[in-house]
């Protein structure tokens, strides 16, 4: 195999695992463990991976940046963001100055939302359009918008969401982590 072929498999397999270790691309790839050592050296030098101990792991998805678009993660734990949004709506209350954060779970909540006497905020485009389509009193926030999340982001609706007081807050979360708690 020549190297820029070695190359193309190790970071195919990298890519696709997220990380590797030396031992395992050596068995697939019916190589020594020294020549994966030094292809990993190579191909860290040329940025196109990150060498550890051990191993390698990919850049391609960096840890806490990269986000899965909103299609692809619509369908992810369906059954449970379902009896979450339905649980959720039964909360609302007639008087109640509601934010729905953007998100998968919190989208799937509008579907389960019957007050039409509550007034609602979102940063959630789908979300705001949801909302309006079943004539509830909504409220986009202002400011950038990132297409991944189909969400309005930044300082601006940051700002704007403080000068609310809202009573009710329905949160999204990308991750949950024993030791980080929520992420976004």
């Amino acid at each position: 195999m020549l190297t820029q072929e070695r190359y193309q498999s190790i970071l195919s397999m990298v890519n696709e695992k997220s990380a590797v270790t030396v031992a395992e691309l050596a068995e697939v790839l019916g190589i020594s463990e020294s020549t994966v050592r030094r292809d990993l050296t190579a191909l860290d030098e040329l940025g196109r991976l990150k060498k550890v101990f051990g191993g390698a792991t990919s850049i391609a998805k960096p840890e806490g940046i990269y986000e899965d678009n909103v299609s692809l993660r619509e369908n992810l734990m369906s059954e449970e963001k379902t009896e979450i949004a339905r649980y959720s709506a039964k909360l609302i209350n007639n008087s109640d100055f509601v934010f729905i954060d953007s998100g998968t779970t919190t989208s799937r909540l509008i579907d389960f939302i019957d007050n039409n006497k509550a007034t609602y905020v979102t940063n959630g485009i789908v979300h705001a359009r949801k909302l309006v389509q079943k004539g509830l009193n909504a409220y986009l926030i202002g400011g950038k918008v990132k297409a991944a999340t189909e969400a309005v982001v930044g300082a601006e609706g940051i700002a704007n969401i403080k000068s609310f007081n809202f009573s009710k807050a329905f949160m999204g979360a990308n991750g949950i982590d024993i030791d980080s708690g929520f992420t976004r």
